[in-house]
C-alpha cells in the first residue's frame, strides 16, 4: 500500500522545489559576485579623479615669435608672451606692440617720433588667426620657469594691463632699445630668480642688423638708410641685438639662466612652430639703385651734349637743385625736431640741406642773364665733405646716396669750369 510520501506526484514535486532553490541561491551568488567586482573596478577610477581633483593647475609661459609681415615695419617679425593653462582653460597672449592708428593727430605724432605704444590682451586662438591669415609663421618657446617664477610674470603682466586698461598707461616706443620685445625680455627677467646668460656674438651696428631684414626690399633698406644718423652705426653687443624679434628669438635659445647659489639652467625648455608658413617673398618693384644709375647716365650723357653743342641745359639743373632742397627739408625736419632714434646725427645734412631752394631764385636769374651762379663753387665743398665722410667711415650711406652726390657733383664741376672759362675769355 502506497503512503503520501511515496507518492509519485509528491515525488516529482519535492525534486523540483529542490532545483529552484538550488537556481535561486546560484543566481543570487551570481548577482553579488557581479556586484562586488564592479565596486572593486570602480574603486580606482574614482581614486584617479580624486586624485586629478587635488592635483593644483599648472600655469605655463612662453616666448612667442611671429614671422615678418608686407608692411615695412613688419619686416622684423613680432614679439609676445603667452601664459595658458596646462589642463585647458585660460590661455592669453600679452603684446607691448599696440598703438591707436585713431588717436587724434597720429600720422603727425610718427613723424615727430612721439610714438606711445601700449600693452594689449588677446585670447591666443583670436591672436593665432590674425597672424596666420596675415601669412606669417608663428614659433613658441616653452620658458623652463619655477611656478613661483611663472607666477611673478603673470601677476606682472596682470598688473601691467590694468594699468594700461584703466590709467591709460603706455611707453615711448624706441624701435632700437624699446619696443614689443624688449619690454617683453624684460618682464621675464624680472621674473627669474638669477640673472640671464646670453650666447657670445659678434660685435655688430643696429645698421647691419636691420639689414638683414631688409635685404629684398630695397626700397624699405634705402627709406631707413636715408633717415638714420651716424648713432646707428656704433657698435652694440649681444644684449643689444635684442631688440629684433627674430635675433631676440635665437639669443633666448642659446641663453642660459644662472642662479644665485652659481648653477645654471637653460632658459628655454622647448621651441616649437606652431604655425609653419613660407617667408614672405622678396620686394619685386624695381630698386633705387636702378633708377639713380639711370640718373648718372643721363646726367653724363646731359654734360657731354651740352659740352658738344656750346649750350645750357639750366632746366636739368633746377630741377636737381628742387630735388635735393626737398629732400634736404625732410633731412634738417628730422634731425632737429623728430625723437626718432639717431636721426639727429644724420650725416647726409653735410650736402642734403635746405640751401638749394634758398639759393634756387638766384642760380635761375644767373642762368637766364648766361651767367653762371658761384654757388656751384660751394655745392663741390658740400659734396665733397659728404664724400669724406663716407671715407673717414663716420657713417655709412646706402649706395644710391653715392650717385646722387656724383650727379650734383659732376654738374657743379661742369658749371663751374664753363664760369672759370668764360672769366678768362673775358
Amino acid at each position: 500500500m502506497m503512503t503520501l510520501f511515496t507518492h509519485p506526484t509528491l515525488l516529482c514535486c519535492k525534486r523540483c522545489l529542490r532545483s529552484a532553490f538550488l537556481a535561486l541561491v546560484l543566481c543570487l551568488s551570481t548577482a553579488l559576485a557581479a556586484q562586488e567586482s564592479r565596486t572593486q573596478s570602480a574603486r580606482p577610477l574614482e581614486s584617479s579623479a580624486a586624485h586629478q581633483q587635488q592635483e593644483p593647475d599648472t600655469l605655463l609661459a612662453s616666448f612667442i615669435t611671429c614671422g615678418p609681415g608686407d608692411e615695412s615695419y613688419e619686416l622684423y617679425g613680432h614679439t609676445a608672451i603667452r601664459l595658458r593653462s596646462k589642463h585647458g582653460g585660460e590661455d592669453v597672449v600679452y603684446n607691448y606692440g599696440y598703438f591707436n592708428f585713431r588717436q587724434p593727430h597720429f600720422v603727425w605724432h610718427f613723424v615727430l617720433g612721439e610714438t606711445d605704444y601700449s600693452l594689449r590682451t588677446m585670447s591666443w586662438e583670436r591672436f593665432y588667426t590674425i597672424y596666420t591669415e596675415e601669412g606669417r609663421w608663428i614659433d613658441e618657446q616653452l620658458l623652463d620657469l619655477s611656478p613661483e617664477e611663472t607666477a611673478r610674470l603673470a601677476e606682472a603682466l596682470t598688473q601691467n594691463e590694468w594699468e594700461a586698461m584703466v590709467g591709460g598707461w603706455t611707453y615711448r616706443y624706441n624701435y632700437l632699445t624699446d619696443n614689443c620685445t624688449t619690454r617683453a625680455i624684460d618682464q621675464i627677467l624680472s621674473a627669474i630668480d638669477g640673472t640671464l646668460v646670453l650666447p657670445e656674438t659678434a660685435p655688430t651696428t643696429y645698421r647691419t642688423a636691420l639689414h638683414r631684414y631688409t635685404a629684398g626690399h630695397a626700397w624699405a633698406q634705402f627709406g631707413n638708410d636715408m633717415l638714420l644718423g651716424a648713432g646707428c652705426d656704433v657698435d652694440i653687443d649681444t644684449e643689444g641685438q635684442l631688440f629684433l624679434p627674430l635675433d631676440a628669438e635665437a639669443l633666448l635659445q642659446a641663453s642660459q639662466v644662472k642662479r644665485n647659489d652659481g648653477t645654471q639652467r637653460p632658459l628655454i625648455k622647448s621651441q616649437t612652430r606652431v604655425a609653419n608658413l613660407p617667408d614672405k617673398p622678396a620686394d619685386t618693384r624695381i630698386p633705387p639703385i636702378v633708377w639713380v644709375s639711370a640718373l648718372l647716365v643721363l646726367t653724363i650723357s646731359l654734360t657731354l651734349w651740352e659740352h658738344k653743342q656750346r649750350r645750357t641745359a639750366w632746366g636739368y639743373d633746377v630741377l636737381l637743385l628742387t630735388t635735393q632742397g626737398l629732400a634736404g627739408c625732410i633731412i634738417a625736419f628730422m634731425l632737429t625736431v623728430s625723437q626718432h632714434p639717431t636721426v639727429d646725427s644724420n650725416l647726409l645734412i653735410s650736402w642734403l640741406n635746405p640751401l638749394p631752394l634758398i639759393v634756387l631764385w638766384p642760380v635761375v636769374s644767373a642762368f637766364r642773364r648766361k651767367r653762371i651762379s658761384r654757388y656751384f663753387i660751394l655745392q663741390i665743398a658740400m659734396t665733397s665733405i659728404f664724400f669724406f665722410i663716407a671715407i673717414a667711415q663716420l657713417q655709412q650711406f646706402p649706395v644710391e646716396t653715392y650717385v646722387l652726390a656724383l650727379c650734383l657733383l659732376i654738374r657743379a664741376v661742369w658749371h663751374t669750369m664753363r664760369r672759370e672759362t668764360s672769366r678768362t675769355s673775358a
